[in-house]
């Protein structure tokens, strides 16, 4: 019987947005498929359903026995195409070259509503149609993510690089125009969800928290920085903001090579990373307090399920993803996930580095087969799972 963690005062519960971090990562295998060398590029027209006809142009990432492939545009998207869409396909032997910012802006600019502007940083287009003052706020703050983010994996000698092309984030007005937008990724979720990356597009899609009247009824304006910062440090903002804070690392995670869109990612890693890394301080210059410092809003909801005998087993926190799309469970999940990257991070980083590079490596559009996960996770971290669960709630008796 692992030891009883010690009583600690109670911060608010973050419960009420933690299925906001669930959506667009879930990797349906469609294709049976095996994974080919790309040798040029792909100018392909297809008909996917209820769509006019399409051309585009990128790199096979893997082709499927029925014709179709996934495909890799210049824009940094994927996309899924079965053979029964392909209507016509022709080859080169050019290589793909990623679109530039002014390329990527012209782009978006002409396939958003007509209102959309541009906010440039150094990684990223910001693309919006609430006021200038957010976008770059919003820009500001993924910024500092992003350096820290990179940083703090190459100080873990993890195999982190600068993204290709700067990376693509979405700010609407408000909640109404997102969700009418959204809802093609997010379904009838969409009014649940603040913000969100979407693997297949390589994109976020968020819209303007200001203008939410919880936060402004009796903070005043939202016109300057200085205004935002005050509206989005009120403690009801908080887990908002820790939201696209969340959804931002993982757009970076899979872009600067510490994780690999479209293979076998398991939730409780990819989520829990996230975790680590959502919890912002806007009450800092920096927006942080530290990387790695304890998330309590997730710490707080693992100890009360821990006292209520409700933790969930290691083995099928592993492998069972459905712990983290299903309601019920979700949030319980989640806060697993935190606890375990957390600990795993903090006292195994050369374990952590060497599991996250295996993962990233997994060839695309492959299921992992029966007991894969488990001896994976046994490669990296030892094959004694009990001693480990031990020092696992060692620590976290220790968290303060």
């Amino acid at each position: 019987m692992p030891p009883r963690i010690a009583t600690r005062r109670r911060l608010p519960s973050l419960a009420c947005y933690a299925m906001s971090s669930m959506i667009a990562l879930t990797i349906t295998l469609l294709l049976a498929s095996t994974p080919q060398p790309a040798l040029a590029l792909e100018h392909v027209t297809v008909a996917l359903p209820g769509q006019p006809e399409n051309k585009l142009s990128g790199e096979p990432i893997v082709e499927a026995r029925d014709g179709g492939m996934l495909l890799k545009t210049a824009d940094g998207a994927i996309h899924r195409l079965p053979g029964s869409t392909i209507r016509d396909r022709k080859s080169d032997s050019e290589p793909l070259v990623p679109l530039t910012r002014e390329e990527l802006t012209a782009q978006l600019l002409a396939e958003l509503p007509a209102g959309f502007r541009i906010h440039n940083s150094k990684n990223y287009i910001v693309c919006y149609n609430t006021t200038p003052t957010y976008a770059e706020w919003t820009s500001s703050l993924l910024e500092r993510l992003q350096r820290a983010f990179i940083s703090y994996w190459k100080k873990q000698k993890s195999p982190v690089k600068e993204p290709e092309q700067p990376l693509v984030v979405l700010v609407f007005a408000d909640q109404a125009s997102y969700a009418d937008y959204s809802k093609k990724d997010l379904g009838a979720s969409v009014s649940n969800i603040i913000g969100y990356y979407n693997l297949e597009t390589n994109r976020i899609m968020m819209y303007d928290l200001t203008g939410m009247q919880a936060f402004r009824q009796n903070a005043g304006a939202r016109g300057s920085r200085h205004d935002i910062s005050t509206l989005l440090s009120q403690p009801e903002a908080e887990p908002l903001v820790a939201t696209i804070v969340h959804e931002a690392t993982h757009q970076i995670a899979f872009n600067c090579g510490l994780q690999t869109r479209m293979v076998s990612n398991p939730f409780w890693l990819t989520e829990g990373m996230a975790t680590f890394f959502e919890t912002p301080d806007l009450a800092s210059s920096r927006s942080w307090s530290g990387i790695g410092n304890v998330n309590y809003s997730r710490f707080d909801l693992f100890h009360d399920n821990y006292d209520a005998g409700k933790i969930i087993p290691l083995e099928r926190m592993l492998t069972d993803d459905k712990l983290f799309q299903t309601p019920e469970t979700a949030v319980d999940s989640y806060a697993q996930a935190w606890a375990w990257n957390y600990f795993l991070i903090r006292s195994r980083p050369k374990e952590y580095a060497a599991y996250m590079k295996t993962i990233a490596a997994k060839p695309v559009l492959v299921e992992d087969k029966k007991g894969q996960r488990v001896k994976e996770f046994r490669a990296a971290f030892g094959d004694d799972l009990k001693t480990l669960e031990d020092d696992f709630y060692r620590m976290m008796n220790r968290v303060k």
